[in-house]
């Protein structure tokens, strides 16, 4: 009989990671796509045409037919997606396929970053519409990715070509967080776009015509150059203020937890201040009053008259609009003529001329007397009155003194002489207690020890309402009479 007794033990290699664990858990979208199922064979240039199936159709190439027929007149399901949906043209950035650090083989997954999260969402749109997805003549799947895919990286212990910088972010270097592979970038499209050939040309012939111009005479190449430098650097400052791009969410938590670690400030809390700077300058230059013309007014609320302008009014409302809108009131509080002119009036109607911003602030002001003079009394809501507490509530005590009516038993007994608390018999040495409803457990007989439930009502009361607090209390029941059995 042959013995194994030192056989060798084979090593088993560690599964190769497939990507799953970079898909978001919830769905949550991103910058980032993951696509999972490739081929072996697929580089970064067959990823990145992949991937560009997601574009939205253009209107200048025709899709191909979507149905085609078989015997029978059956219809073909095509493969295309729906022509209205996609994401923008060009709005891919760039493609990471995830390679092995070792052998440098392809872990036949990557991922797509597009240039907003909006662009991301139009793309995982049309690939559902998509009856099947294939790159290189294989399916694949598309999700989005999870925060915890790309770390940053604070030291150098990992190569340079292992590291890539987030866009629009030179200062922080990103990883893929598998340590046994890194994500091999290649970028699709530039961020800022570049000037068509059009564009350029015609700028070039505008300026030889300008150029031509000024060394004719034509134009006087001072001013109206330095006017040109100008626009164009605050045009361009312009398009850089727009064209500053946030940093997607997953990123920017990294990069804010990076500046807390060293004590720098994020472009975020910066933009914060400022925002709240502005904010605050903007809130006290509108709160701050203009000292330069005291807030006064020249209207007679008796009179409904206006003693400035020397105008009458239906209402008080009138006279207020009069003087918040009305350019004749503006016009006339720049002459001095006319100010002292109302002023006297006021006098002799006795009333008090000082502005109201010099007023004593401490006096008593009925603002709601002014209101109800103004706009009139509002109406009356009568609210039913309330029990005084010494008044007794007679009904309610004639109800509770009113003995509960005597069962069927009780009124035949009482119609053959009997009383409440006499004994039954003709000599009434009876018993004078009503027989208990008991109920018994099922199947139990009469007498047995155990047997009894308990009162049929209140076990009737408790199958009814079904709650915790019937269970509790017949388990609290139970273990009494058990131990009662004990003693």
């Amino acid at each position: 009989m042959a013995t194994f007794g030192n056989a060798p033990t084979i090593k088993q290699q560690p599964a190769m990671n497939s990507g799953d664990s970079d898909a978001a858990p919830n769905g949550v979208p991103s910058q980032f796509l993951l696509l999972r199922g490739l081929e072996p064979t697929v580089t970064e240039d067959i990823l990145a045409k992949g991937v560009s199936k997601l574009y939205k159709p253009s209107r200048r190439s025709s899709p191909p037919a979507a149905t085609n027929m078989k015997k029978g007149n059956a219809k073909v399901s095509s493969t295309t997606g729906d022509a209205n949906l996609g994401a923008k043209e060009g709005s891919l950035r760039r493609v990471l396929l995830v390679r092995d650090r070792r052998s440098d083989e392809s872990w036949r997954y990557g991922f797509a970053e597009f240039a907003t999260v909006d662009d991301a969402q139009a793309a995982v749109t049309r690939f559902n519409s998509f009856e099947k997805f294939t790159i290189s003549s294989k399916p694949v799947t598309v999700d989005y990715i999870h925060a915890g895919v790309f770390v940053p990286v604070f030291t150098a212990d990992d190569p340079d070509e292992c590291c890539f910088n987030p866009l629009g972010n030179s200062a922080t270097k990103l990883a893929y967080w598998d340590k046994e592979a890194y994500a091999s970038v290649m970028i699709v499209s530039p961020s800022s776009p570049k000037l068509s050939a059009s564009e350029s040309q015609t700028k070039s012939a505008a300026d030889l015509a300008a150029a031509a111009a000024e060394g004719e005479g034509l134009v006087q190449p001072g001013k109206e150059n330095e006017a040109k430098a100008k626009k164009r650097k605050a045009e361009a400052a312009t398009a850089a203020a727009k064209s500053k791009k946030t940093a997607p969410a997953h990123l920017q938590f990294w990069s804010n937890r990076h500046a807390e670690l060293h004590g720098i400030k994020s472009e975020s809390s910066q933009d914060k201040e400022i925002d709240d700077v502005k904010a605050k300058e903007s809130s006290s230059s509108a709160a701050a009053p203009d000292n330069s013309t005291p807030i006064q007014t020249f209207a007679n609320a008796e009179r409904k008259c206006c003693y400035l302008c020397s105008r009458q009014f239906k209402s008080n409302g009138e006279v207020n609009k009069h003087e918040r809108l009305s350019q004749l009131h503006r016009d006339n509080l720049q002459n001095d003529t006319l100010i002292s002119q109302a002023r006297g009036k006021m006098i002799r109607a006795g009333l008090s001329t000082t502005p109201s911003s010099q007023e004593d602030s401490s006096e008593y002001r009925d603002r709601a007397k002014e209101r109800r003079a103004a706009f009139g009394a509002s109406k009356k809501i009568s609210l039913p009155l309330k029990k005084q507490a010494s008044q007794p509530d007679t009904v309610e005590s004639n109800e509770a003194e009113q003995p509960p009516p005597p069962s069927k038993g009780a009124t035949l007994l009482g119609k053959m002489g009997w009383s409440a608390g006499e004994g039954l018999g003709a000599q009434g040495t009876g018993r004078t207690e009503a027989i208990a409803t008991e109920m018994y457990v099922q199947g139990v007989g009469l007498g047995a020890q155990g047997g009894k439930v308990g009162d049929a009502v209140e076990e009737a009361d408790r199958n009814t309402k079904g709650g915790y607090a019937g269970f509790a209390e017949r388990t609290r029941d139970k273990a009494k009479a058990r131990f009662d059995q004990m003693g």
